[in-house]
């Protein structure tokens, strides 16, 4: 009697494990439906910016605040109200978006269509203002937030 209740629990078991993960992948495919198709496309423009990046995947104003919205929920927090009383300008909140999601400097200079020295000057120009030293890593301190 003890080895069929065994087996029975250890069906159980399993049935239940399987339930389980089927209804984490069920709520996943929720939270995407919930999403409006801006947030999915900023969605797979990070992605691809992360695997391959082009000139020109963000293409207006309103695809970068979808992408903002897209990094501060990967990478928690809001990121443009911690850098709101430092008054940078659109290029440089970008610039520290896509910091943030820890793209490359040569990724970054691909999608503004500048050289990569550039967005190092950029980044150093960006630390002035926050009032880093030297010795701090802007992409370690743009990164923690």
């Amino acid at each position: 009697m003890d080895a069929s209740k065994d087996n029975w629990n250890a069906c159980l078991l399993y049935r239940n494990k399987q339930l389980t993960r089927q209804l984490r992948d069920y709520q996943k495919v929720t939270a995407l439906v919930g999403c409006s198709s801006s947030l999915i496309v900023a969605m797979g423009q990070l992605l691809c910016l992360h695997q391959r990046p082009v000139y020109g995947i963000v293409r207006d104003e309103a695809e970068w605040h979808s992408l903002f919205i897209v990094i501060d929920l990967f990478y928690g927090g809001c990121l443009l109200e911690t850098l709101a009383p430092f008054c940078l300008s659109t290029q440089e909140l970008r610039l520290c978006y896509l910091i943030r999601a820890r793209l490359t400097n040569k990724t970054i200079a691909l999608l503004f269509n500048i050289t990569s020295r550039s967005v190092l000057k950029s980044k150093q120009r960006i630390k002035a203002k926050l009032f880093l030293s030297g010795s701090d890593s802007f992409d370690r301190y743009i990164q923690q937030y």
